[in-house]
């Protein structure tokens, strides 16, 4: 039997903002009618300054069950975001 947790969001970090957040994922505890934007400050209780600089700059990608979104999208229970830096390649 699989159990979902209810009543947390749970945040993804890719590429160097994950190095930078020294951590791949975070849950926080869901909050009715905020955005992917409205938790910047509670992620930054939880993670480095230089991964929250990144988060500021909002030159990060959001994806919202893996789904490209904005960062002023409303959230809801359950919700998984991904945070997203500038990539490049060749």
């Amino acid at each position: 039997m699989i159990v979902e947790r209810q009543n947390m969001i749970k945040f993804l970090f890719f590429a160097q903002l994950a190095d930078l957040a020294e951590r791949n994922s975070l849950e926080l505890e869901y909050q009715a009618g905020l955005s992917a934007c409205d938790y910047i400050n509670s992620l930054a209780k939880h993670l480095p300054e230089p991964a929250i600089a990144m988060l500021r700059d909002k030159s990060i990608a959001v994806s919202i069950n893996q789904k490209l979104a904005s960062w002023d999208d409303t959230l809801s229970d359950g919700d998984e975001v991904g945070l997203l830096p500038p990539f490049s390649g060749g």
